[in-house]
């Protein structure tokens, strides 16, 4: 027992080595200076809360209710905390560890010299164990378990993000298809009145039966549009309510007696500074991916070395319930080492298998960034792309409009058949539905560009061993 004492406080000062493996690094990759190289523009506080860049408020209120109620963010919200529930349990291997035990039996034998009767049996023990972490295999299994933590609260991260953005291109679907149902109906009504101008002048003798029956077909072929755009309208209302972690039909009326009011965010030109890519959850992952790897290298590398522990335990004995003065007593304390010394090179091999597992964690980190990179600047590219259809597509609209005038002008003098009033009616719908479309686009296109510069996110506590 003299001895025990020495030796505990020396494995003690042990514990305060450095652990082996490596260190956490975060890897260099390029930085993408020519693309986004301003220190002006875009920021933090805007980017966080995109959405509201929009002015809409219908909008607003829809992703503000699907971050709180979205069943999506609630299973990402327990795994978080089972992460963070597993990583406080490994804290828990620093500390001593205590078991108790007992047992009170009644026992009797058979065979050769049997004894009388049955016999009863009491005992009771307290054991203890405290390993002492030297190397320090427990350290880095506690920043692996810290890494995982890390990883799902940028998953969740990631989910905010992927909800929001999802929830605002269902919105503008849902305006889209509210704009195509009220220029079909409009359409509509115009064409259903040039069928009943055209049959009073087939009464008339003016014209003849196939000017009726083509102002019929071209009001039959609107009219039939219609119940897909609705069906469209419909089941876009329903993922709003399914995103919304709402019933079916609970948006509906709101939206119906609401007005679209979202207008496109003045972006400033090339003004995002690289640092806030770097801010994007899948990056964010992909780096703790690198720190729980790099900490699986320390606790696989640990094996190699011994693993030392300070034991004890009391004890109590006895073949029958005796006066305590009868009872087996016994104690024991002491220092103990364990070490996987014949493994015939299979730790070994581990670590080699962990540590090439890193590399292909760190090449997937780099790769992520470089994604990154590229989907935003696509991002960037395609939405002024966009932009830059508006004018053309603004012009196409105005000039089919005064084109259908001058042929239904020309029609009425009889200068021109009714198919050359048919095709530009149909020509003006187009134009009309394709300005629809196109601002719809515009919109899906800055909800890709602020998701790609890690719109959405909102910084949270991450863990540190």
């Amino acid at each position: 027992m003299k001895h025990a004492v020495p030796v505990a406080l020396l494995l003690l000062a042990l514990a305060g080595c450095t652990a082996v493996g490596p260190e956490m690094q975060t890897p260099n990759t390029p930085e993408a200076t020519q693309l986004f190289a301003s220190d002006e523009g875009l920021e933090v506080d805007s980017l966080a809360n995109w959405w509201r860049q929009f002015n809409d408020p219908v909008l607003t209120a829809l992703i503000e209710q699907g971050l709180a109620a979205s069943p999506t963010v609630d299973a990402a919200l327990a795994r978080l905390r089972a992460a963070r529930a597993e990583r406080e349990g490994s804290e828990a291997d620093f500390y001593p560890k205590f078991t108790a035990s007992g047992a009170y039996v009644w026992e009797r034998a058979w065979g050769n010299n049997p004894s009388s009767g049955w016999n009863r049996r009491l005992s009771a023990s307290v054991d203890a164990s405290w390993e002492i972490d030297i190397f320090g295999g427990l350290r880095r299994s506690l920043e692996q378990a810290a890494a995982r933590e890390a990883r799902l609260a940028y998953s969740l991260q990631d989910v905010r993000v992927s909800l929001a953005a999802e929830i605002a291109s269902t919105y503008v679907a849902v305006r889209r298809y509210e704009g195509q149902i009220a220029i079909a109906e409009a359409n509509l009504a115009l064409q259903e009145r040039n069928v009943e101008l055209v049959k009073k002048r087939h009464v008339s003798g003016d014209v003849i039966r196939y000017d009726v029956v083509t102002a019929e077909a071209q009001a039959a072929r609107t009219r039939a549009s219609l119940p897909q755009y609705r069906k469209n309208l419909v089941d876009a209302t329903l993922k709003l309510d399914w995103l919304t972690g709402q019933a079916p039909y609970a948006h509906q009326a709101k939206i119906a007696e609401t007005q679209d009011t979202m207008h496109l965010p003045e972006l400033p030109p090339k003004a995002i500074p690289s640092e806030l890519l770097r801010r994007r959850a899948d990056i964010r992952m992909a780096e703790a991916d690198i720190a729980a790897q790099t900490a699986a290298v320390g606790v696989t590398e640990a094996e190699l070395y011994p693993k030392f522990s300070i034991g004890g335990g009391i004890g109590i004995s006895s073949p029958d319930l005796t006066p305590w003065e009868s009872y087996t007593k016994s104690i024991n304390f002491g220092p103990s080492v364990r070490w996987n010394l014949f493994s015939f090179g299979y730790w070994k091999r581990r670590v080699d298998a962990a540590k090439a597992t890193l590399d292909a964690t760190v090449a997937d980190y780099c790769n992520t960034v470089l994604d990154a990179y590229r989907e935003s600047e696509s991002a960037w590219v395609t939405y002024h792309r966009e932009i830059e259809r508006t004018v053309p597509l603004l012009d196409a609209e105005r000039f089919c409009r005064e084109a259908l005038s001058i042929a239904e002008r020309r029609y009425d003098l009889g200068d021109i058949a009714i198919d050359d009033v048919i095709t530009q009616q149909s020509l003006l719908l187009s134009a009309q539905e394709n300005i629809v479309a196109h601002r719809a686009q515009l919109f899906d296109n800055a909800i890709t560009l602020y998701r790609s510069l890690g719109g959405g996110w909102t910084d949270e506590a991450t863990p540190t061993p």
